[in-house]
């Protein structure tokens, strides 16, 4: 693939759709190309979150504490919590054949989003929104479980 193509796919993740496509081309140039082989952890639970990848090629099935949670396919990005802070990765994947990812390293995005404010703040508004998102759905939860008796009552 083409930077172009990398930072078109790019511009397709919801972190990164209102981003300057100038932007995006130099993420997409400086990041590395990483691939995995089947079998392969892309990412692991709990291990030290250093960058999030963008898989371009293949799958990797996704699991929290042995539980399946699906299938990460091109253009999913895999912990891209990563990119703006220290921690640990909150789920494992699992590369199910060779997969291709691209590498985007929390030193990278700090680098772009300091040459480039306005990018920065897109992904900080975008990823605000994904979280006001998910308050919203905890706010739903905490309704329901306020309005049960029991738990027996939410089925």
């Amino acid at each position: 693939m083409s930077v172009r193509a990398d930072s078109q796919t790019l511009q397709q993740i919801p972190l990164f759709r209102d981003c300057d496509p100038v932007a995006l081309q130099i993420l997409a140039f400086a990041a590395e190309r990483q691939e995995f082989a089947s079998g392969e952890d892309i990412i692991t639970k709990g291990k030290k979150a250093r960058a999030a990848f963008l898989i371009l090629n293949g799958q990797a099935k996704l699991r929290d504490e042995g539980e399946d949670l699906g299938l990460a396919e091109p253009g999913s990005m895999l912990g891209e919590v990563a990119m703006l802070r220290a921690g640990t990765y909150a789920i494992t994947a699992t590369a199910s054949g060779p997969v291709e990812t691209v590498r985007l390293s929390h030193e990278l995005f700090i680098r772009v989003a300091k040459e480039y404010p306005d990018f920065g703040r897109a992904v900080m508004r975008n990823l605000g929104d994904k979280l006001a998102g998910h308050l919203r759905e905890l706010d739903a939860i905490r309704l329901m479980l306020n309005k049960s008796r029991n738990f027996s009552d939410l089925g």
